[in-house]
């Protein structure tokens, strides 16, 4: 499991990174990160460990978060779809939708009462009387966020048909689980892949990229084995990541096909869970601490 035993019997981990999750990992139920993990973030900086993220939002929308300040330099961005550098301000890295199915998707959006999100290298766009309205999409948590991050076009869908061929990724926020099937059905066969998130969540990305694949891209470009390096999540968007990690890390607040694709199972992201991936798995010490 990456970890070997010194002499003394102090365990010392061979992984070299660790990638996390934001909603439901790093963050906690009240959207902040826990003061157990950003003291962890020390003790892996202090290590020689780099930490980065692996998550399903723009860039745009991490950056309430002072990442650089915690040691996070790194982040693999709408799931998989753009590899970022936090400190340069700059995208390392990107897949894009192919141009000619970004009508088909438009089309299909019109057939229900949906907020569509459109993402461009790591910016996020929506219109702005969507974002007023979040609650309706079983998104309100999300709604102050998108208030302080997000970037206002006037007509979403004809921004997206206007730079079809630089979108790297859609959401489709709908009212209800069913409305959200009915959107899959609409898309089925399309080379894309499709992903659920939150409650009614459509996430669309290019077909074979995933949250599995950012984390080998951002393994290529920081010159480090995928064997090395720990993903750590919760929900159905993070599986390809647990499975392609060295380690897949599951948070004991995970749902079930995460726990399933994980090799262990820490906290959960309301207590210690990340404090427990950095200090017994990626740094190789005991937990807890003293």
């Amino acid at each position: 499991m990456g970890i070997q035993i010194t002499e003394g019997g102090q365990g010392m981990s061979l992984y070299k990174l660790a990638a996390f999750d934001m909603d439901g990992t790093l963050l906690n139920s009240a959207k902040e990160i826990q003061p157990s993990a950003t003291a962890a973030f020390k003790r892996a900086i202090q290590a020689g460990r780099i930490l980065a993220l692996d998550t399903g939002r723009a860039v745009t929308e991490l950056r309430q978060y002072p990442f650089i300040e915690m040691g996070i330099r790194y982040g693999a961005c709408a799931c998989g779809t753009v590899i970022y550098d936090f400190q340069e301000n700059r995208v390392l890295a990107k897949k894009s939708i192919p141009a000619e199915l970004i009508p088909i998707i438009v089309e299909a959006s019109r057939e229900e009462d949906l907020m569509f999100q459109a993402m461009v290298d790591g910016i996020s766009y929506v219109e702005e009387a969507s974002v007023k309205r979040m609650d309706h999409y079983q998104m309100g948590i999300y709604q102050p966020l998108y208030e302080d991050t997000t970037s206002y076009a006037e007509d979403v869908r004809d921004f997206a048909l206007a730079h079809a061929d630089s979108i790297n990724k859609i959401n489709l926020y709908h009212t209800d689980p069913e409305s959200r099937e009915r959107t899959g059905k609409r898309l089925a066969g399309l080379p894309l892949d499709f992903t659920y998130a939150e409650t009614t969540s459509f996430e669309i990305t290019p077909q074979g990229v995933s949250k599995g694949t950012g984390l080998q891209d951002l393994c290529r470009v920081l010159d480090i084995p995928i064997d090395q390096a720990i993903g750590v999540g919760d929900a159905f968007n993070d599986v390809p990541m647990l499975r392609m990690a060295g380690l897949g890390i599951a948070m004991g607040n995970s749902n079930e096909a995460a726990l399933k694709a994980a090799d262990v199972i820490v906290g959960d992201n309301d207590h210690d869970g990340i404090a427990e991936v950095i200090d017994r798995y990626l740094i190789g010490g005991p937990f807890p601490l003293g």
